[in-house]
């Protein structure tokens, strides 16, 4: 980790996601290739209503084909304190910098799941109570890990809260 620059990803879509995205974006192009093509200047209702049809198609895709190829990254510059909500659809991305705002305090915690398990994870907490989730691991190391390298980039204190009885507050090296 000696990059000041930070990554978190949803990761990539399964392939069969990428499968059925693939399938609605090959029926938009040809839906459009058909609108661009049919596309008649007329005051005949059919050929309205026919172009209208396949405009709507599209329009109906379109989310569908995004929800299933459009990935979320939340990437951070700690070096120059400025983060970035990315949405890539293939190799398109969609983002741009912010100041990071003033970041208090990375506190690190034990959450239960539903199933009665438990994951370890990393925030970046501003605002008095709003939060940048960073993290997520099974076993506690590693999330400890990753919030103690960003509290000492950042400067700031480390709250050990793995332990929901005993927190403690440490000042990274």
């Amino acid at each position: 980790m000696k990059s000041r620059k930070l990554i978190i990803s949803e990761g990539n879509r399964p392939l069969w996601q990428l499968i059925i995205a693939s399938v609605h974006y090959t029926a938009i192009i040809c839906l459009a290739f058909f609108f661009v093509t049919g596309w008649e200047f007329t005051t005949e209702t059919k050929a309205i209503k026919r172009n209208f049809h396949l405009l709507q198609a599209i329009i109906l895709l379109l989310p569908s084909a995004l929800a299933f190829s459009m990935v979320k990254d939340l990437l951070f510059d700690l070096e120059n304190k400025k983060y970035k909500i990315q949405h890539r659809v293939g190799p398109l991305k969609f983002g741009t910098w912010k100041k990071l705002p003033k970041i208090e305090y990375v506190s690190v915690f034990r959450q239960p799941k539903q199933d009665g398990e438990f994951v370890f994870e990393a925030n970046l907490w501003y605002s008095k109570n709003k939060h940048f989730n960073v993290y997520e691991s099974d076993t506690r190391p590693p999330a400890w890990e990753m919030g103690h390298y960003i509290a000492k980039a950042l400067k700031v204190k480390l709250l050990d809260a793995t332990d929901p009885h005993n927190f403690t507050w440490a000042t990274p090296d």
